[in-house]
């Protein structure tokens, strides 16, 4: 049996202590931390969703009023227009896309303007035609053009002055597209000598162009062409003009010349 005095004792306590006190320091330092995590719910912000930019709508012109075949029984046309995805802005701006001004023609009288409201005086009776456009600030049309046409009909009291007509010669000018000739109408007396000045509306008439046929050698306009053009014939009888497509021989109107009593 081995003895140990109380130095010794006191001794090995002591180097016990130390030990026990170094491996607990040693199991603090090698103590993994902790991992940050990053993308918590408290901190996370998300991205906005990136949509891609909507395209711009097209340009829609309308015309409200008179609606198509309606009969105005008045010498004045009231036109109300309605434009939508466009700018209507003073007229003689520097042109620019989205934005000009209209051009509104009653038959061959055509108006200039910014506002949605056109007046037409001193209207005929008789079938009449409306076409609208819209219009950059420099006249030039939109690509590809915005345009509008309706037909109407007209009973009025307004009688035009008539133009003095050299002895046995009736001349006349009568204006022409897609949908019809503008006036439709015209009276001559038996023996007459009829001239027709024809202008054609370029703008309402297919690419191909308008043919005309009647008691004179036919007429081929093509698009852009040299006008009037000028037809004549000896008045025998009522006498039927009628226009073609020339490309398919489709009729697109007529234009009648009655016997004046």
């Amino acid at each position: 049996m081995i003895f140990m005095d109380t130095n010794n004792k006191a001794l090995i306590l002591i180097l016990l202590l130390v030990l026990v006190i170094a491996c607990t320091q040693n199991q603090d330092i090698q103590k993994p931390q902790p991992t940050q995590i990053k993308g918590n719910k408290e901190d996370y912000t998300p991205k906005p969703v990136e949509r891609p930019p909507q395209a711009q709508s097209s340009p829609v012109l309308n015309i409200i009023s008179p609606k198509d075949n309606e009969l105005i029984k008045n010498s004045k046309v009231v036109i109300e227009l309605s434009a939508e995805n466009f700018n209507i802005v003073p007229i003689g701006q520097p042109a620019k896309e989205g934005e000009g001004h209209l051009h509104v023609w009653l038959d061959s009288e055509k108006r200039v303007t910014t506002e949605k409201n056109v007046e037409f005086e001193n209207v005929t009776s008789g079938r009449h035609s409306i076409v609208a456009e819209l219009v950059k600030s420099d006249h030039s049309s939109l690509s590809p053009k915005v345009i509008k046409t309706t037909n109407i009909n007209v009973e009025s009291d307004y009688m035009p002055p008539q133009p003095m007509q050299q002895q046995g010669i009736a001349e006349f000018t009568v204006e022409a597209d897609d949908n019809g000739f503008y006036p439709s109408t015209l009276k001559a007396k038996i023996g007459d000598k009829v001239k027709i000045n024809f202008k054609f509306r370029d703008d309402s008439i297919y690419y191909a162009g308008l043919d005309v046929k009647g008691p004179f050698p036919t007429i081929q306009y093509k698009l852009k062409g040299q006008q009037p053009v000028t037809a004549e014939f000896a008045m025998k009888e009522e006498t039927k003009i009628t226009s073609y497509w020339p490309a398919s021989g489709v009729r697109k109107a007529d234009l009648i010349v009655g016997v004046e009593k």
